[in-house]
């Protein structure tokens, strides 16, 4: 006689940020598992699923008491003791967060809560830098497992800024917690069908801004400093390539309509790297079956795409890019099959919810193996 299998009850603490295109695709809407979900609101409004004083204790009480199976958190968003800032500062934001601005403060809750129970937690840092910041060091010390986007090739690398502030007696133990993770591409982005390579009319498609969007009554005090030199670069000499190919470039954000339909149109995507190596769309373009066309990245993700399999990839160095599509160009049937194999492996391994499989079960299996080495 076999039996279901019980479904896991994951207790989710969540900053508003993101909330929606990262907990929500990544794990809520997975219908495999029971969720509880602590995250607050920083709008005018208050959020259903506010944490109050007494609901915190409550839920450590539960999570003692065997409640939940597993916890999840994302990054401190927002943190009552932000250093390096002064103690005057420190202790005013201190006050404002444990007042009236408590419900801010979702997960900086995350490791008291799981302190005292066996319930493995699994941190989602979704931040686009490549280090684990000083805020996040008590996520990382209290986690079973550090997942993180563009963690660095050697990850300890990515430990730095924690070695520089407390030493690497204290944060070294802590390296192999850290886990890759990706930013995936939500369902909702994903094409039923994507045209075939030999019906796209467009050889080359670079759109996004270079420039962060602000308002104009609002300018950007530090715009030379978040100024994409990267992708103006590339964006500059993809305009030049207009000589010699189809090539839509347009240093803007489009209609979503249009944009899904450039990406349908479209040999080459120009994927260049912005404040990460990773970017979402990689996997929108990847999704429709047009072939991603990427900087080497100086970090990586989960399962990243093969060079000349699901990607291509260009040097910046010299004149590598203008190089690289000529030779991606000059290939149709190389193109075609990188479209194929770049979409199947997307919709298999890449789709979000599959990413926050990924993340449940590793952290599950690692849990286990901390209990068996324990035991030993």
């Amino acid at each position: 006689m076999s039996f279901p299998e019980k479904r896991l009850r994951i207790l989710v603490l969540w900053g508003s940020s993101h909330f929606d295109v990262y907990a929500e695709e990544l794990f809520l809407k997975n219908p495999k598992y029971d969720f509880e979900i602590v995250s607050g609101d920083r709008s005018s409004g208050r959020s259903e699923h506010a944490a109050s004083w007494g609901r915190l204790l409550s839920l450590r009480q539960r999570l003692r008491a065997g409640a939940f199976d597993l916890v999840i958190s994302s990054p401190i968003q927002n943190s009552a003791w932000p250093r390096p800032k002064q103690f005057a500062t420190c202790l005013a934001q201190a006050f404002r967060y444990f007042t009236y601005k408590h419900r801010m403060l979702d997960s900086y809750w995350a490791p008291w809560l799981v302190s005292g129970s066996d319930v493995p937690l699994a941190v989602v840092d979704f931040l686009d830098t490549s280090f684990v910041l000083p805020k996040d060091y008590p996520l990382l010390a209290a986690a079973t497992l550090y997942f993180k986007i563009n963690l660095y090739f050697w990850a300890r690398r990515s430990l730095m800024p924690l070695e520089t502030l407390l030493g690497q007696r204290r944060v070294l133990p802590f390296a192999p917690k850290l886990r890759l993770l990706t930013n995936g591409v939500p369902e909702s982005r994903i094409p039923v069908t994507a045209r075939p390579m030999r019906q796209r009319d467009i050889d080359i498609c670079f759109t996004g801004n270079i420039m962060p969007h602000r308002s104009p009554d609002d300018p950007n005090p530090f715009g030379d400093l978040t100024h994409n030199p990267i992708r103006q670069d590339i964006y500059e000499r993809t305009e030049k390539l207009k000589e010699r190919y189809k090539v839509f470039c347009l240093n803007d954000r489009v209609d979503p309509a249009e944009y899904f339909e450039l990406l349908q149109r479209s040999k080459l995507v120009v994927c260049t790297e912005s404040f990460g190596c990773e970017t979402w769309r990689h996997y929108e373009a990847s999704a429709a079956g047009a072939v991603p066309l990427i900087n080497w990245p100086y970090a990586t993700n989960y399962m990243p795409f093969q060079p000349d399999v699901h990607a291509i990839y260009f040097s910046l160095i010299g004149d590598d890019f203008e190089r690289t599509v000529a030779r991606a160009l000059a290939d149709p049937t190389k193109l075609a099959e990188i479209s194929v194999a770049t979409r199947a492996f997307t919709l298999a391994h890449k789709e979000r919810k599959h990413v926050g499989e990924m993340v449940i079960e590793e952290t599950m299996r690692e849990a286990k193996n901390v209990e068996l080495r324990a035991k030993k």
